[in-house]
């Protein structure tokens, strides 16, 4: 049986999945999706991944898991908050040396 050409294309492209899960998970779910303003099935797709990438790791003790495990991605929300500007004539290095007090090299 051939396929129409539309058809391979749309699902070939994503797979599908259907979870099922008691009602207190689901609510769980929805109130997250509702606070976060993201869909349930963002939400999914996110655990999922960060489940795939914690047991691939989990070979390791979790002492080290922190090394190995690379960077996630900054977040639009992180992305979009205002940035702290800093009064005229104070810059990072300043602050530090400030905060290291005279004895620190």
């Amino acid at each position: 049986m051939i396929l129409p050409m539309w058809y391979q294309n749309r699902y070939r492209s994503f797979m599908a999945v259907n979870v099922r899960m008691n009602e207190e998970l689901a609510g769980e779910l929805r109130e997250l999706a509702q606070e976060t303003g993201r869909s349930q099935q963002d939400l999914i797709r996110d655990a999922l991944a960060e489940y795939i990438r914690n047991y691939k790791l989990r070979v390791f003790p979790p002492e080290i898991r922190h090394m190995l495990t690379p960077a996630k991605r900054v977040s639009p929300e992180l992305r979009a908050r205002p940035r702290i500007k800093l009064p005229e004539g104070v810059t990072i290095e300043s602050m530090l040396a400030d905060e290291r007090g005279p004895d620190a090299r």
